[in-house]
């Protein structure tokens, strides 16, 4: 991503070529972005980026998770900022470019110490939990693909076979329509937090795992990947040669006065996360 103080022009995609950049309405953030962006909107998209992951922490305290007031307050608040947050939106390109940027920008603020990546891996995890609650089933298959998660949605032929023993595997099922519950196929290896709470059904090596129960996995493959990326990130910043020049970009919203400074030259850079 290169950022430059002078006048600049956003890339222009076509339509199919926007779709394919950013398919879902969340994601792992696996690829860094590739494109010119100011250094105005790279604070504008920083501080935006804080108050969302604010608010939350905030949210998280005063209401129980997943709980339809705590569902629909955060929507509300991403909605403020111009993140993208639901699938099936009109024109979702620009929310989704800035969701992508944004959380690039703070690793490079949030890799520095012990603190800061706890607390910044904690609120991307829940908001990530936020978004994969509301992802349409029929896109969940897709989403996991995209994000290199290689669990596969069982047949139905297959889910009668082992209904009894998912059931009383599950404790997540009770009071679920069955007929209307996905199970998911992954190896053990994948599951081993629900294997220790003797919440899954094992046979041969595999995991059947139900959709209510597939989001922490989701969630813990999330954190182990966002986790190495900030270690990457923090070698990068801690090589002087990478931030030269005059300075320090700070951030003037009261959001961040926790926030420590990063450093940043006034001049056409390119930064590899």
């Amino acid at each position: 991503m290169q950022f430059s103080g002078a006048r600049w022009k956003k890339q222009k995609l076509a339509g199919d070529q926007r779709n394919m950049c950013y398919p879902h309405s969340l994601q792992f953030y696996l690829q860094p972005p590739s494109e010119n962006i100011s250094l105005i909107e790279f604070e504008n998209l920083a501080i935006d980026r804080v108050k969302l992951l604010k608010v939350v922490e905030n949210l998280g305290v005063s209401y129980v998770k997943g709980t339809e007031l705590y569902q629909s307050k955060l929507e509300a608040e991403i909605r403020k900022v111009k993140f993208s947050f639901r699938e099936n939106l009109e024109d979702e390109y620009e929310p989704r470019r800035r969701d992508h940027i944004s959380h690039f920008i703070l690793r490079l603020a949030y890799c520095q110490s012990e603190d800061l990546r706890r607390w910044f891996i904690q609120q991307e995890m829940d908001l990530l939990r936020f978004r994969f609650s509301i992802l349409p089933k029929d896109k969940i298959q897709d989403f996991l693909k995209d994000s290199h998660l290689h669990f596969e949605a069982i047949k139905d032929e297959e889910k009668t076979l082992r209904e009894k023993e998912i059931i009383a595997s599950s404790p997540s099922l009770s009071g679920t329509k069955w007929e209307l519950e996905s199970v998911y196929k992954i190896p053990f290896a994948d599951a081993l937090d629900l294997f220790r709470g003797r919440k899954v059904y094992l046979e041969d090596g595999f995991a059947y795992v139900p959709l209510k129960d597939i989001v922490a996995i989701v969630l813990n493959e999330f954190r182990t990947k966002l986790s190495k990326a900030l270690a990457t990130a923090l070698l990068y910043v801690k090589q002087p040669c990478n931030f030269q020049d005059i300075g320090h970009l700070h951030l003037s919203s009261t959001e961040c006065q926790k926030w420590p400074p990063v450093p940043m030259t006034t001049q056409n850079i390119t930064i590899y996360f």
